[in-house]
């Protein structure tokens, strides 16, 4: 009898085959849950539930202040949401728990309210705060890189990561006043290309805006570089009505 060889198609399709039973296997005994309720999931691959993800409040409006003192380099500010509890969730799960994909489905779900707020077609370069090489490979990714891609892709603007570093490994700034904040990121950051940055519109990407003195001190160096405009977005903030 001739042996049949089988086909790199067969192959994948078996393979498939048996990560299927075993993921439904795993939901059986270990159900997804809601990383915000703790409810279980009819949908595991959104990771949070129908009801928690259209109970986040859409700020809806810009911020013009800062609570951080000298000056702003940064002309209009977006917070999308609303620093609540439930939020609040959603932030430390993308900061601490290497779960990303909530922050994709949670701009998608909001995509036209987020949008319509947004100068679309008028920003060149979107561009993430970035990480500290050392905090990088502590945490394994930056955990707003996917959300600068998400409004590159909608802006019709190019994505600019690789355009700007951190020099400087910062202590965290949760339990510092605005000042403390401002020292603390003071020469943090550089560019590593000035040429392209020439006359062109910025809008810098963060998770959370509190005082905006990380923001800010990245944006001075990007006006520095010949930038003609910085704007800033975050998923949300803590200061309502002073970002």
């Amino acid at each position: 009898m001739e042996n049949v060889k089988p086909t790199q198609f067969s192959v994948h399709l078996i393979t498939d085959t048996i990560k299927s039973l075993y993921s439904g296997a795993i939901d059986l005994i270990y159900p997804p849950l809601c990383l915000i309720c703790d409810e279980r999931l009819e949908q595991a691959g959104l990771e949070i539930c129908h009801s928690c993800l259209n109970n986040f409040k859409l700020i809806g409006t810009p911020h013009g202040q800062f609570s951080v003192s000298g000056d702003i380099h940064i002309s209009t500010a977006w917070a999308l949401f609303e620093y609540d509890e439930s939020f609040q969730q959603l932030i430390h799960h993308l900061k601490y728990s290497r779960r990303r994909k909530p922050i994709g489905v949670v701009l998608n779900h909001y995509k036209s309210q987020i949008l319509d707020q947004l100068p679309v077609n008028e920003i060149d370069l979107v561009i993430s705060i970035p990480l500290h090489p050392r905090k990088f490979r502590e945490r394994g990714y930056n955990q707003v890189d996917d959300m600068s891609r998400w409004l590159s892709g909608r802006l019709n603007a190019e994505l600019g990561n690789h355009l700007v570093k951190r020099k400087k490994y910062t202590s965290s700034q949760t339990k510092l006043n605005a000042e403390e904040r401002m020292e603390n990121v003071r020469a943090a950051f550089g560019v590593t290309d000035a040429s392209v940055l020439q006359g062109k519109h910025i809008l810098l990407v963060d998770d959370v805006l509190t005082t905006g003195a990380t923001s800010n001190a990245l944006a001075g160096i990007l006006k520095q570089s010949g930038a003609a405009k910085i704007d800033l977005i975050t998923l949300s903030t803590p200061q309502f009505g002073n970002a």
